[in-house]
C-alpha cells in the first residue's frame, strides 16, 4: 500500500465529493485484510510498525471519505485550499440568525410536551440545511474545475470554504441534537 497516494487514490475512487460509499467499504475491507496488524504478529519490529501506520492511515481514510464536511475539507486540501475555521469567521447574517434561533429551538425542547416530535423536526431542519450546502459546495467546485480563469478559480473554491464552515456549524448542531436526544432518552 502506498501512503503517498490520496484517499480517494488509495480507495480508487474518483476525486469528487459524490462517492459510491458500497465501493468505499469493499476497498477498505480489502485493504484492511492485507495489511492488518494480526498478519504481522510473528513479523520483524519493522513490518509490525508498517502495518500500523498503514492501519490507521486506512482508518484515517475512510472515516475522512464517509463524513461529509470532512471529505469537503479534504477534497479542497487537495486543491490547495487550506480550510481554517478560526481564522475564517465571517459568515453571513442570515446564516447566523438561522444558527441562533436553532440554538433557542434546542434549548426548549425538553419543555415541549412532546420533546422527541422536536427532535425529529430539528433533525429534518438540520438535514435540509446540510443537504442544500453539499449541493452549494458540489456548485462551486464545479464552477473551479471547469474554469480556466486563476481568478474565477480561487474565487469558487474560497467559496466553497465558506460553504464548508458553514456545514461545519450544521454538522456541531446535528452532534449537540444527538446528544440532547441521548439525555432525554
Amino acid at each position: 500500500m502506498d501512503l503517498s497516494k490520496n484517499f480517494f487514490q488509495l480507495f480508487a475512487l474518483p476525486e469528487s465529493f459524490d462517492i459510491d460509499m458500497s465501493k468505499l467499504m469493499d476497498a477498505y475491507r480489502s485493504l484492511a485484510k492485507v495489511v492488518h496488524p494480526d498478519h504481522f504478529a510473528s513479523g520483524t519490529d519493522k513490518e509490525k510498525r508498517l502495518s500500523m501506520e498503514m492501519t490507521a492511515h486506512l482508518n484515517e481514510g475512510v472515516d475522512t471519505l464517509k463524513k461529509p464536511v470532512k471529505r469537503a475539507i479534504y477534497l479542497l486540501g487537495l486543491k490547495g485550499v487550506a480550510v481554517d475555521f478560526e481564522k475564517n469567521t465571517a459568515m453571513s447574517p442570515m446564516f447566523l440568525m438561522e444558527q441562533m434561533e436553532l440554538r433557542e429551538q434546542l434549548e426548549v425542547v425538553g419543555q415541549q410536551p412532546d420533546p422527541f416530535a422536536s427532535i425529529d423536526a430539528l433533525y429534518d431542519r438540520i438535514a435540509g440545511m446540510q443537504q442544500e450546502r453539499i449541493e452549494h459546495f458540489k456548485r462551486a467546485c464545479s464552477t473551479a474545475d471547469s474554469t480556466a480563469d486563476s481568478t474565477e478559480d480561487s474565487d469558487a473554491l474560497n467559496g466553497a470554504a465558506d460553504i464548508v464552515a458553514e456545514m461545519q456549524f450544521i454538522e456541531k448542531l446535528r452532534f449537540d441534537v444527538e446528544r440532547l436526544e441521548e439525555t432525554l432518552d
